[in-house]
């Protein structure tokens, strides 16, 4: 054992007075001069050009805004029949024969966002809140950026949930009717 550590130790000695076994580092080798028979002479300092500076881009002006569009504006004339003709039955006391014609019309336009919350409404006086918040999401994922229609249509679902005993899920939906009613002025 003895005779190991001393063999270890004459190694570990060995080791660190070596030079090593690498060669020496090589030079990069040195271009030659363009011209031999002159010096190089050094090259006057030109100033650092100076950055100029870049011109920040000016928004484009907003458009003016535009009025949202109306049930008419959507609307063709079949389904403006169809709004009058629920209309009139809504009045008469038959909101059977008022969803019927509001069924009608979306089987004309089945994209049409005011179709939607007008049987949403229709839904919430029968007595279906669930059916009409149903509607009236409905109605807001056809809307687009007719903010004033989906201020309408959480004013809707504030009611339904309000009729539900939800008065959480109301004042949420309320909230969200005043976000979007201010977005419209």
């Amino acid at each position: 054992m003895r005779v190991i550590y001393s063999l270890l130790l004459v190694l570990l000695i060995g080791a660190c007075t070596s030079r090593g076994g690498y060669p020496p580092p090589e030079r990069a080798p040195q271009p030659p001069p363009d011209r031999p028979d002159r010096p190089e002479q050094p090259r006057p300092e030109q100033p650092a050009p100076t950055p100029q500076p870049t011109p920040i881009p000016q928004p484009a002006p907003a458009p003016p805004p535009q009025p949202a569009p109306k049930v008419g504006d959507l609307s063709g004339p079949a389904v403006m029949a169809l709004f009058a003709r629920a209309t009139e039955r809504e009045q008469a006391g038959d909101l059977d024969a008022a969803a019927a014609s509001i069924e009608r019309a979306l089987d004309v336009e089945p994209r049409n966002p005011f179709v939607y919350q007008r049987l949403g409404a229709l839904r919430l006086e029968q007595g279906q809140p669930q059916q009409a918040e149903v509607l009236a999401r409905k109605s807001n994922s056809f809307a687009g950026n007719n903010d004033p229609l989906k201020a309408d249509n959480w004013r809707l679902i504030a009611r339904a949930r309000s009729s539900r005993g939800d008065t959480v899920g109301a004042s949420s939906a309320s909230s969200r009717a005043q976000y979007h009613a201010g977005r419209s002025r």
